[in-house]
Parts: C-alpha cells; structure tokens; sequence
C-alpha cells in the first residue's frame, strides 16, 4: 500500500469526503461543538411531530412554539420541542411512564 493513503473507513469516497470537510472547517475556524444540538428545519421539525411543516411555520409565526429565526430561515431545536410537548399535554397525568394506571 502506498505510504500515506488513508486506510479502513476513511478511504472510502464518503470517509475522504466528511474528513476533507473537517479539515476545510478547522482550517476556517468552524469547530465541531460536542454539546450542540443539531437545528431542524421546518419540514424535519414537522416529521418528528407528526404535523404539517405549514402548520409548524405557522405556530411559529404566531411565537406559540419555540423556534429560533436565522435571517428569513426558522429553525427547531429538538430538545425543545421535547419540553414544549411535555409543557402543553393535556388529559389525566402519566403514570408509570408509559400512561398506563396501575390498579
């Protein structure tokens, strides 16, 4: 093998490609954050939930759903969606976890 070809999963098109993207984003200043949380947009936010990502934008436009506006673009947090669930259900409390009363 040819000294300095990358080995196992890096030499692959998509390894070589997401490791010169690392290397281009270090060299530029963008540095991978451990803690963040990926934003979602419209459409993902909508698929996570179950609704229409008209209806999500909606809801967002009227500030009854956490959402963080980046110039003309609206983005979603997961975790926060998470909470926002958990903070507006309705109905008899949870029990057990899992919504289910025991005798």
């Amino acid at each position: 093998m040819p000294i300095g070809k990358p080995r196992g999963p890096a030499a692959s098109p998509v390894g070589l490609r997401s490791r010169a993207a690392r290397l281009l984003g270090r060299r530029r200043g963008i540095v991978e954050a451990g803690g963040f949380t990926q934003l979602l947009d419209a459409k993902a936010a909508g698929r996570l939930l179950g609704v229409p990502h008209t209806w999500l934008l909606a809801q967002a436009r009227m500030g009854r759903i956490p959402h963080h506006r980046l110039g003309h673009y609206v983005r979603f947090n997961p975790h926060d969606l998470e909470q926002w669930l958990k903070d507006t259900r309705q109905g008899p409390p949870v029990q057990n976890g899992r919504g289910s009363r025991e005798p």
